[in-house]
């Protein structure tokens, strides 16, 4: 009996064990969903390589006999205007004479810059009169460009004056103000440095540091208007005079140096009359103080041949009115030619502000080209 009953354990341990064995769960194969992410795309701008640019232009201009310009002026033994009531003496050496002007520019560097203005006067006064102010001569203009940054800009300029005279300047020009299309579109201060020397080299030279503040901006009904005040202080290699002696009549009061104010605003307006892809028909006015000049002091001349004493006003002003009609062909994209004729009205002689007078018009024409590339 108790070998039965061992028996039977045996059989219910092994049954147990074949039983569990039989139950063991199979591992469960779970599926992996792979999620791919696409990366942005990031497309290299790759900025254009610079190209130098600039242009060329020319043109001849014409000015006519002022209003009230038509008698041969009459000489006296010493070479000044005769006083003669019959004839109308007023600044006859600005009339009648043409003007050749050649001007370029070269974008030679992102940050370097190269401008030029080349202007010839001729007389072309028929009686062969050759007044001290006629315009005759060349005058050379050249000014380079370095930007350092977007609100700092070095200038530096040469000059050859008519008279043969010759000037350098260096400015440092900081635009302080941007804003296109607002009442005050550009404000721009330069502090400068300036020499001035005569053509022999002598001593009649004269130095000058100062400031010039630059604006512009835009009006109502189209108008636009710009322009420059120069601060200068100038210093003299020769003494002038600003006083004179009644009874002697010799030249008092010597200075070597003065504080001069200049102020110039010009406004501006373009009148469209007709226009196609090649061609333009515009009506041009431009007018204002060219310039408005404030000295510190009256100054003195005398005529060694005549002894006649001059005085120069220490505030003056030019005020004009230019009016043009316009025409361009546009020959090429990069080629155009024009030719316009008008009449400048202006106080051309007596400028000195208590008796700035005589405004006449003086008509002119023009024709010209100009080419970029």
């Amino acid at each position: 009996m108790k070998k039965l009953a061992l028996f039977l354990g045996s059989l219910l341990v092994v049954g147990t064990a074949v039983q569990a064995k039989e139950v063991v769960v199979a591992p469960v194969e779970v599926s992996k969903e792979i999620i791919v992410v696409a990366e942005p795309v990031v497309e290299e701008v790759v900025a254009p390589a610079f190209k130098p640019t600039g242009y060329v232009g020319v043109q001849y201009r014409a000015y006519g006999k002022t209003e009230g310009h038509g008698d041969k002026i009459v000489r006296d033994a010493n070479g000044e205007n005769a006083s003669d009531d019959n004839q109308d003496t007023w600044n006859r050496g600005a009339n009648n004479y043409s003007r050749l002007e050649t001007t370029f520019g070269v974008q030679a560097t992102e940050n370097f810059k190269l401008e030029g203005r080349i202007r010839d006067y001729n007389n072309l006064e028929s009686n062969g009169d050759s007044h001290k102010n006629s315009k005759n001569g060349t005058e050379t203009r050249l000014r380079a460009y370095y930007q350092h940054n977007d609100w700092f800009t070095s200038r530096v300029q040469y000059r050859d004056e008519e008279d043969d005279s010759q000037n350098l300047e260096y400015q440092a020009r900081f635009t302080v103000y941007k804003n296109e299309g607002a009442l005050l579109s550009k404000l721009l201060l330069a502090p400068k440095v300036y020499h001035s020397f005569p053509e022999d080299g002598g001593s009649d030279y004269m130095n000058t540091i100062g400031m010039d503040i630059e604006y512009a901006g835009n009006l109502p009904l189209g108008f636009t208007w710009d322009g420059t005040i120069y601060l200068n202080q100038n210093f003299y290699g020769q003494d002038f005079y600003t006083g004179v002696d009644s009874v002697t009549n010799t030249l008092t009061d010597n200075k070597d140096k003065d504080f001069v104010a200049e102020w110039e605003i010009y406004l501006y307006r373009t009148f469209a009359l007709y226009s196609t892809d090649n061609y333009a028909i515009d009506f041009n006015f431009e007018g204002g103080y060219d310039p408005y000049k404030f000295g510190q002091y009256d100054k003195y001349t005398k005529n060694e041949k005549t002894k006649k004493v001059s005085k120069s006003s220490k505030t003056t002003y030019s005020l004009y009115t230019l009016l043009t009609l316009d025409a361009e062909y546009k020959v090429t994209e990069n080629f155009a030619v024009n030719a316009g004729v008008g009449a400048e009205y202006r106080n051309w002689d007596i400028t000195a502000q208590d008796a700035a007078s005589h405004w006449r018009w003086q008509p002119l024409a023009y024709v010209g080209m100009k080419a970029t590339f």
